[in-house]
């Protein structure tokens, strides 16, 4: 059920797939909205009460004072507040790195974290990075340029052809993408090319992930600060995020999991649904409390 929550940060746009018992929340990549979990989600209520949100200025939540990670963090953190704490918290791409500054900053709102191809620095040498991808992620990335080139693409293309493109370039194969899924996000970006801040958000957070990518200290300082478990899962067809740089995020915690899935790329809870979520189940059961003997 698609809704807005008021929270202490503004109305968060969400949906709630329901279940019973422990929370799960789900959280959105750079440029994705909850329609990016329409085919874990109904499966993942099998076992806790899922839902999904919008981060500000992203799917149909209306923006902040401005795009940095950490007002997306605040947003997150008070949407979470209005929830039954604490959650499992599920981030993919920028969503993921996003989730862990809210583990590592707020350990009460977090019971355990699952990472889905995190965002994460640049590892060098590097000679699985997909260059093209990165060229185009800078110019995403960049001041002003990011918008511009965000406004083109408006313009040039469809909401069809755009929502082709962007599940070539985050689905390792685009044409496992649910039929359901592709048509929600089609309808979606035929609302999102009409709101003043779509390519704002995009060009300004993307700005401040490669700020904190600049700051690489400060990432690992933030990781080695999270005290819930954690699971990683990465595709290894994965252009966005380098798996060499996710093996380099779990080299920092050795005790967290990390599953690297093959034919599958960035988002694998869209190209390999099944699979994703029974590698998630697996994880959760085993690290349950009480299969702990909490």
């Amino acid at each position: 059920m698609k809704s807005y929550k008021q929270t202490a940060f503004g109305p968060t746009h969400f949906v709630d797939h329901g279940g019973a018992g422990p929370t799960t929340v789900l959280v959105h990549g750079l440029g994705g909205s909850t329609t990016n979990w329409n085919a874990v989600a109904p499966r993942l209520a099998n076992r806790s009460h899922v839902v999904a949100m919008d981060l500000p200025g992203f799917g149909l939540t209306p923006p902040g004072h401005d795009f940095k990670l950490t007002t997306h963090q605040a947003a997150l953190e008070a949407f979470i507040e209005t929830l039954e704490t604490p959650v499992t918290l599920i981030g993919n791409s920028t969503g993921g790195l996003i989730s862990e500054m809210v583990a590592a900053t707020r350990p009460e709102l977090v019971s355990r974290l699952i990472l889905i191809s995190p965002a994460t620095p640049w590892v060098f040498p590097d000679d699985r990075l997909d260059w093209p991808t990165v060229y185009r992620l800078l110019i995403q990335a960049t001041p002003l340029i990011g918008a511009a080139y965000g406004r083109y693409m408006l313009r040039r293309y469809t909401p069809e052809e755009l929502v082709r493109l962007g599940f070539q370039s985050v689905a390792y194969k685009a044409g496992r993408v649910p039929l359901e899924i592709v048509e929600d996000t089609i309808d979606l970006h035929r609302v999102r090319r009409h709101l003043p801040w779509a390519t704002r958000a995009t060009n300004r957070t993307a700005t401040s992930v490669a700020l904190l990518y600049a700051r690489k200290g400060e990432f690992a300082r933030m990781v080695r600060q999270i005290e819930a478990p954690t699971l990683v899962l990465q595709g290894l067809e994965d252009h966005i995020i380098s798996p060499t740089a996710v093996e380099w995020l779990c080299s920092l915690r050795p005790e967290w999991m990390l599953i690297q899935m093959d034919d599958t790329g960035h988002t694998p809870q869209l190209d390999a649904p099944l699979r994703t979520v029974g590698i998630i189940e697996e994880w959760l059961a085993a690290s349950d409390p009480v299969s702990l003997g909490a």
